[in-house]
């Protein structure tokens, strides 16, 4: 068994479909299902059901999916240690990282890097919490700086960098501008914007039982935007308040303030989390420029 075949197999799993997989694996079909097909005789076991109309893993193809993507992250940090051995590449660290992490804590933490490390190449990728988690297991990210809510980060060695609270942003000439503090009883009715629920269903889900108690009705929650300066430009236009990150709140634009709401909101924790297994000397080096952030 070949680390191309279950290369191979890890994309037919993932897209579910023989002509996208070729098409990211820069590959024509026919190969990929000739060699999906031999990993499958090589194995004795049915990987897919295939019909004329769809692609599905079996219970069995299920189960060698996860094993499969062990063995590939496993290769991948062996190659990585062997380029950083050799003196290829071993200054690159890759950081993934989310809006709140750049309005924090990040900009002081790289302008640290690149002081005390000028030899450390950097390569930045704003990315949400579940696109840097399969990344860091695939090996593409070193670090990830994410908000983890409803996320199981058990696998990854993790520290907690920075803590905030939520604000309800909105045009100064809102009803409730005048108001010192917001109540969950003030936003009765009223529209709210959220980011999309798709970009984490968890938060969403807290956020919007902590704003509808008992007796009270609901807001009317606005899913437009997928990132916080987004939101803030709909605030700006006259869409409604929005529940944003305190840092977030620093860069508001003329004619837009931020009050302290009462309600049960979540925390907004950032997290670095990184594959426990990674040794590399540029991550180490991170790791100890990240000592002296004090968390707030």
């Amino acid at each position: 068994m070949e680390l191309t075949a279950l290369r191979y197999f890890a994309a037919v799993a993932e897209e579910l479909h023989f002509r996208r997989a070729a098409a990211k694996l820069h590959i024509t079909q026919a190969p990929l299902s000739a060699a999906v097909k031999k990993l499958e005789s090589e194995l004795g076991i049915k990987l897919f059901e295939r019909t004329s109309r769809s692609v599905k893993l079996t219970a069995a193809g299920t189960l060698f999916l996860q094993e499969a993507k062990a063995v590939l992250d496993r290769a991948e940090l062996a190659r990585k240690r062997l380029e950083e051995i050799s003196g290829i590449n071993s200054s690159t660290l890759s950081i993934g990282y989310n809006e709140p992490a750049l309005n924090t804590f990040l900009p002081d933490l790289l302008r640290r890097c690149r002081s005390h490390y000028p030899e450390m190449q950097l390569k930045l990728r704003e990315l949400e919490t579940g696109e840097q988690l399969e990344l860091l297991r695939r090996g593409d990210l070193d670090i990830g700086f994410m908000r983890p809510f409803g996320f199981d980060i058990s696998e990854f060695s993790s520290r907690l960098i920075c803590r905030e609270e939520y604000r309800l942003v909105m045009p100064d000439s809102h009803h409730l501008a005048a108001r010192d503090v917001i109540r969950c009883s003030d936003l009765s009715g009223k529209e709210v914007i959220l980011f999309a629920r798709e970009v984490n269903p968890a938060i969403f889900d807290r956020i919007t039982d902590s704003l509808s108690p008992h007796g009270i009705k609901p807001p009317k929650f606005r899913q437009y935007a997928r990132n916080k300066s987004s939101m803030l430009a709909l605030v700006h236009a006259g869409f409604g308040a929005a529940l944003m990150p305190e840092s977030c709140c620093q860069f508001s634009r003329p004619g837009v303030i931020a009050k302290k709401i009462l309600a049960p909101l979540p925390e907004i924790e950032i997290m670095a989390v990184w594959n426990k297994n990674n040794t590399f000397s540029t991550l180490q080096d991170l790791l100890s420029a990240l000592e002296h952030h004090t968390i707030r």
